[in-house]
């Protein structure tokens, strides 16, 4: 006997859920297509046809009211009237023409033989009809010229007049009769279309439930035999809400079953996605902790600028008016000999040049420029800049001792951002370094990448500091403008790399970063 797969399984089943409910919405829409024709045909056809007939005979009855006036002045002034208002019937065929197409259903398919014939009655009706209500618009148009003409003064006149008055009087009444029986059988006519609507609802709607019952009993069925053939996979449907929590640990593989059952695949497939979905989870919290970081650090940017700007005109007026203020009282003798005067004017001096530092440093973070990389030697770059400043750093009582590599290390870098961030980094371990301590600088290539290590004796940074340090305006220094470090890794991460440290509460710290080897 052959064994059905799960999959197969689960197929025949879902199969047989589907035909049968498609079986009943196919039966609900042949139902629903059949009552809407029967709507469709009383509210398009029935319904116009019955108002199209009652404005026929109203319009009828009102030219027969006319035609019943004897006093020829008067009667002439109704016609004057009647004609004005537009109101002589002179297209009774074409109402009635009209009339006809409207009770035409043999384009209705929806609509039954009986409803049909019944129809097709009145249609023949409303045909004769029409050639009689052509001769009545003939003549009764022929009758209002002759009654307005200015030649019925006479007898004779008068008397044909008379005599086609009382002709067309009695036709009109023959055609309102004819048009009330007419009406008559579309009233019945229309409460059979009603009736017959009506049933058609009616039967619908118990026949849809009889069968959505039915549907109902067969797709519970197949369901419970689905869910027996699938209740060794409550395991997995526990995982799978685990995994909905966050918890992407995988799954053991099920005992007592060979490796190749299809749970025991299911599983390896589960365990496959789980780490998925923990690397993808991972990836999505880096990108939105970075596009968080860099929607901060526009805003921030945009913030230092502005501020920035608003700063240094002032600050270049207040350093212009303290030297213009020192010279007028060096003008007038004091100052020089004054102890009291000449300090708070350097102190001045001092902190408005102070002011104009942070002002300018706040102004490079602000408009950093991407960089313009070309093939630069990240040896020579270090070398250099430890060269440069050798003197400046000594006097901190510091030595720089500088490890470089035996091979040149070449990198694509903006040479002069590359040197921004290594002053910035060798500035802040000299600083936080004692007198009479070594800050190291080592360079080394690393795989396809090279790593620039800068290792202080400090007395290290506290976790929570660790934490803040690369936020703007975050100093673990006294006088700090907390842009150093914030720069210094958006320069490294526009370069591909990542800026990293270590420390240890009275150990020291270790700064480091990583930028890709040039391709050869």
């Amino acid at each position: 006997m052959m064994r059905l797969s799960l999959a197969t399984k689960v197929f025949i089943a879902f199969a047989g859920v589907t035909i049968v409910f498609s079986a009943v919405v196919m039966f609900g829409v042949e139902r629903t297509q059949t009552l809407y024709g029967q709507l469709r045909a009383i509210n398009h056809r029935i319904v116009p046809l019955g108002l199209h007939l009652s404005d026929v005979q109203n319009d009828l009855r009102s030219f027969h009211v006319v035609l019943n006036e004897r006093d020829p002045a008067v009667l002439r002034r109704t016609l004057q009237l009647t004609r004005l208002l537009n109101a002589l019937p002179e297209d009774l065929d074409d109402d009635l023409t009209e009339a006809a197409l409207l009770a035409d259903f043999s384009d209705l398919d929806e609509v039954s033989p009986t409803q049909a014939e019944a129809f097709e009655a009145i249609h023949k009706d409303l045909l004769t009809l029409r050639e009689r209500g052509a001769s009545f618009s003939d003549a009764a148009m022929d009758f209002t010229r002759q009654v307005l003409s200015e030649r019925t003064q006479n007898a004779e006149a008068a008397d044909a007049i008379e005599k086609l008055q009382n002709e067309l009087s009695a036709e009109a009444r023959a055609l309102d009769n004819r048009l009330t029986m007419l009406r008559a059988e579309l009233r019945v006519a229309t409460d059979e279309a009603l009736a017959r609507a009506d049933d058609t609802e009616r039967s619908s709607v118990y026949a849809l439930g009889a069968m959505s019952v039915a549907a109902l009993l067969v797709a519970a069925t197949l369901m419970m035999v689905v869910a027996w053939t699938l209740r060794p996979l409550t395991t997995l449907t526990q995982a799978a809400r685990r995994i909905g929590a966050g918890d992407y640990r995988p799954l053991p593989q099920p005992t007592g079953r060979a490796g190749h059952d299809e749970v025991a695949l299911l599983t390896a497939e589960f365990n496959t996605m789980a780490l998925s979905l923990a690397e993808r989870d991972a990836r999505l919290h880096s990108q939105h902790a970075a596009l968080l970081k860099s929607e901060r650090l526009a805003t921030i940017g945009r913030m230092t600028s502005l501020i920035t700007h608003e700063l240094r005109n002032p600050l270049s007026s207040i350093n212009l008016n303290v030297e213009m203020l020192t010279d007028a009282l060096q003008e007038r003798g004091i100052g020089a000999a004054d102890d009291d005067i000449t300090p708070l004017l350097e102190t001045v001096i001092e902190e408005v040049d102070r002011l104009r530092d942070i002002t300018e440093e706040y102004l490079v973070y602000a408009r950093l420029p991407s960089p313009k990389t070309q093939p630069e030697f990240l040896d020579d770059i270090v070398q250099g800049l430890v060269d440069f400043h050798q003197w400046e750093w000594s006097q901190h009582g510091v030595d720089i001792e500088l490890t470089l590599p035996h091979e040149a290390v070449q990198v694509d870098v903006d040479a002069n951002q590359i040197r921004q961030a290594l002053l910035n980094l060798i500035k802040n371990a000299v600083e936080a370094s004692p007198t009479g301590s070594t800050v190291h600088v080592r360079v080394q290539p690393l795989n396809a990448r090279a790593r620039v290590e800068i290792i202080d004796a400090g007395q290290g940074i506290e976790l929570e500091a660790r934490e803040r340090l690369f936020e703007p305006f975050f100093s673990t220094k006294t006088r700090g403008t907390g842009l150093g470090l914030p720069m210094t890794q958006q320069i490294i991460e526009e370069h591909h790399g990542q800026l990293q440290v270590e420390s240890t509460p009275g150990k020291g710290t270790r700064f480091y970063f990583e930028l890709p080897l040039r391709a050869t």
